[in-house]
C-alpha cells in the first residue's frame, strides 16, 4: 500500500489572516497605518479610492490557505487590478493635504512587498500562537537569522538570543523586524536549552535607538538602529488572537478543554485582554468579529460531577454571544443595584476561572457560576445553560448552530438562597 503524504495548513495562520481581514483600511501612505495597527487590520498605501483591498485580501487567503506561491497569486490578482486601474504611475490625491502626485500605483515589485510581509506577518502570528500555547513545555524563544551577505548586521548580532517567551525584548525584536526580513524565532525546551547552551547568548547587545518622525502625523518615535519603522513592534504577538485558540474548545473533547483550563498563563489570561476589547465593542452595539466568543471551560470537578448524575456534556466550552452581553450591560446600568456591575463582567474570563462556587439548578439543570461581587454582600452569579445551541457567527464566516454551555443571564443573589439543597446541588467549591 503506497502512503500518501499531504502537508497539513498552517492553521493559526489562517486564523490570523483573517482576523486582519475583517477590517480593510485604505490608506494612501504606509504612515497612515502604523506599527500594531498594521498587525491587525489589512491595509496597502494608496489604495483608497480604488476598492481593491477586498481584492487582495481574497488573494492572499487563498495563497496562504493552498500554499501557492508569489508567481500563483501575482498571476490571479494582476489582470484584477488592472481593470480597476490601480497599476502603475499615476496622478492621485492626498486626502491628507489635497495635493495631487504621481504616485506608483501596482507593479510586481509591489505586489512582491504585498505578498511577502502579509505571508511574514500571518505567519508570525500562527508562530506566536503554538508559542502561547505550548510554552508550559517551550519557555523558550531563540532568534534566528539565515546566516548570508544579505543579513542586516544588527540582526546578525541578535543570532542565537535566547530569552523567556515572555520576556519584554520580544515587543520589540520579533521578527520581521523590518522589510524583507527573514528572521523567525524558534521555541526550546528547557532541556534544548542546556544542549544548546554553548552557541546561545542570554543577554541582548544594546539598542543603538535612532529618532523617526512620522510625516503623516508628526509624532517621533525612537527606533532601535536595525529595525524598519513600522515594524518597531512585535507583529506576530499584535496578532495573535487567543479567541482563536480558545475557539477550538468548542469540538475539543470536554476534559481536553477542562485541562487547558488549568493553565492561566496560556489561555486565561491572553484571553481576559482579548474578552475586555470584544466586550467593550460588542456592548456598545456595533458590529464585532465574532458574534459568539469562548470565555472558558468546564472544570474537571465540574464535569466529575455532571458523570455521576449521568450528564455528558457535548462541549467543555462556556460561550458568550453579543446579544447576551448586550441585555447584561443593560441590566447593570437599569438593574438600581440588583445586576453584576460591569467591571466583574468585563473579567468574565478570570471570574468562570475561578468561581467560589460552581452550583447546579435542579429545576433546569442550569450551572450557576458563583464569586465574589466587591462591596456588596450579595453574590454575583453567572447563568450557563448546558449543551444550548446559539446561532453564531465566527470570523469572516456565516451565522451557523454552534453547540456549547451557554452564558444566559447574570445577576446577584444572596448567600442564604445557593445554601437551598432542595435547589442547588454543589458542584465545587464552597459558598
Amino acid at each position: 500500500m503506497t502512503a500518501t503524504i499531504a502537508a497539513l495548513k498552517p492553521e493559526d495562520a489562517i486564523k490570523a489572516l483573517k482576523a486582519r481581514g475583517e477590517t480593510l483600511a485604505p490608506s494612501f501612505s504606509w504612515q497612515d497605518v502604523y506599527a500594531e495597527e498594521h498587525a491587525q487590520q489589512l491595509t496597502v498605501a494608496k489604495s483608497a479610492g480604488f476598492d481593491i483591498l477586498t481584492d487582495l485580501f481574497d488573494g492572499l487567503q487563498t495563497s496562504l490557505a493552498e500554499g501557492k506561491t508569489f508567481r500563483d497569486f501575482a498571476s490571479q490578482i494582476t489582470p484584477i487590478l488592472q481593470a480597476k486601474g490601480w497599476w502603475g504611475v499615476q496622478q492621485v490625491t492626498d486626502p491628507l493635504t489635497g495635493e495631487r502626485r504621481k504616485a506608483q500605483l501596482g507593479s510586481t515589485s509591489r505586489l512582491q512587498l504585498i505578498f511577502n510581509a502579509n505571508m511574514r506577518v500571518s505567519y508570525a502570528a500562527g508562530h506566536w500562537a503554538a508559542f502561547e500555547r505550548n510554552k508550559a513545555r517551550r519557555p523558550w524563544l531563540r532568534y534566528v537569522c539565515i546566516l548570508d551577505d544579505r543579513t542586516r548586521p544588527e540582526h546578525r548580532k541578535r543570532h542565537n538570543l535566547c530569552l523567556p517567551v515572555d520576556h519584554p525584548y520580544w515587543d520589540t525584536w520579533a521578527p520581521p523586524c523590518g522589510w524583507n526580513c527573514r528572521c523567525t524565532l524558534q521555541s526550546l525546551s528547557d532541556r534544548d536549552v542546556e544542549r544548546m547552551r554553548g552557541e546561545l547568548k542570554f543577554t541582548p547587545p544594546d539598542d543603538d535607538f535612532v529618532a523617526f518622525t512620522n510625516k503623516r502625523t508628526g509624532e517621533i518615535r525612537m527606533i532601535p538602529r536595525g529595525i524598519d519603522p513600522g515594524w518597531d513592534h512585535n507583529p506576530g504577538k499584535a496578532g495573535y488572537r487567543a479567541f482563536d485558540a480558545a475557539e477550538k474548545l468548542i469540538a475539543a473533547p470536554p476534559v481536553m478543554a477542562a485541562q487547558v483550563n488549568k493553565d492561566p498563563d496560556w489561555l486565561i489570561k491572553p484571553l481576559g485582554d482579548d474578552f475586555a476589547r470584544w466586550f467593550d465593542a460588542a456592548t456598545a452595539g456595533g458590529r464585532v468579529d465574532r458574534s459568539i466568543v469562548v470565555v472558558g471551560a468546564l472544570s474537571d470537578d465540574v464535569l466529575s460531577s455532571l458523570a455521576k448524575g449521568g450528564i455528558t456534556p457535548q462541549s467543555g466550552a462556556i460561550t458568550l454571544t453579543q446579544q447576551v452581553a448586550l441585555h447584561m450591560v443593560r441590566d447593570a446600568k437599569a438593574g438600581a443595584g440588583k445586576a453584576v456591575d460591569m467591571a466583574a463582567l468585563r473579567q468574565l474570563p478570570f471570574n468562570l476561572n475561578r468561581p467560589r462556587a460552581v452550583l447546579r439548578d435542579r429545576r433546569d439543570g442550569a450551572l450557576l457560576y458563583v464569586f465574589d461581587s466587591g462591596q456588596d454582600p450579595r453574590l454575583a452569579k453567572v447563568v450557563v445553560k448546558i449543551d444550548f445551541a446559539d446561532k453564531g457567527r465566527p470570523p469572516g464566516g456565516k451565522a451557523q448552530t454552534i453547540v456549547t454551555n451557554s452564558i444566559r443571564t447574570a445577576g446577584l443573589v444572596e448567600t442564604r438562597v445557593l445554601t437551598d439543597k432542595n435547589t442547588y446541588d454543589l458542584m465545587s467549591g464552597t459558598i
